[in-house]
């Protein structure tokens, strides 16, 4: 989803990556990994390839400044919307909610990791041998970055959003950049609740210098 304001062009991200090839819902998902893998491929390859030419794209319009493009997500959007900040040069901040944990904090049996379906949407074979999560995300230093987590999310331990946190903060500060990084987290469950949003959009607000 695209969102055309005059303050901020915003790549609006939700967790169903429902689209003209289909794939909704578990199965839909898990179909389509598996024949992309089978040829080669990957799932979250292929929604990171269409993510960047959708920055890309918005980039090249006349009535969008290139300088003031944002990418902002919920649940598996707020995967794709870091992964995006990471990615891309023309995303300019990014706002991530319900989305941030380590690798092996949620690597247990029943997790949505452990069970495929969607999991495929944010794995990328390989990478953890490399790059945790928040190591990924913090290929975005030093741009504007907000994520927004729930203390009683039922898909992300609240200890191993603290860790991924952690790490995320010693890579902001360490190109004095800490002050661009906020990470917040609210007395909530999974979800993009009304203080949330106010809070994201009034920063993004404050960074895209909007008035």
């Amino acid at each position: 989803m695209i969102l055309l304001e005059l303050r901020t062009t915003c790549l609006y991200f939700t967790g169903n990556c429902l689209n003209d090839r289909a794939g909704g819902g578990y199965e839909g998902q898990q179909a389509i990994a598996s024949n992309l893998l089978n040829m080669g491929s990957s799932y979250a390859g292929l929604i990171a390839w269409e993510d960047l030419q959708a920055a890309t794209f918005l980039s090249e319009q006349k009535e969008v400044d290139p300088r003031r493009i944002t990418a902002v997500g919920l649940s598996t959007g707020g995967f794709r919307a870091w992964q995006l900040a990471a990615l891309s040069e023309h995303i300019a901040a990014g706002v991530s909610v319900c989305w941030m944990t380590t690798h092996n904090g949620i690597l247990y049996p029943g997790s949505n990791l452990s069970r495929g379906q969607s999991s495929f949407t944010m794995t990328h074979p390989g990478l953890s041998h490399y790059l945790d999560y928040p190591d990924v995300a913090s290929i975005a230093c030093p741009k504007p970055m907000m994520f927004c987590c729930g203390s009683h999310d039922p898909l992300f331990p609240l200890e191993t959003i603290k860790e991924a946190f952690t790490k995320m903060r010693k890579v902001w500060d360490s190109q004095n950049a800490g002050s661009n990084l906020i990470t917040n987290i609210y007395d909530s469950k999974h979800e993009f609740n009304i203080q949330m949003q106010k809070d994201a959009f009034l920063w993004l607000d404050k960074e895209m210098g909007n008035k």
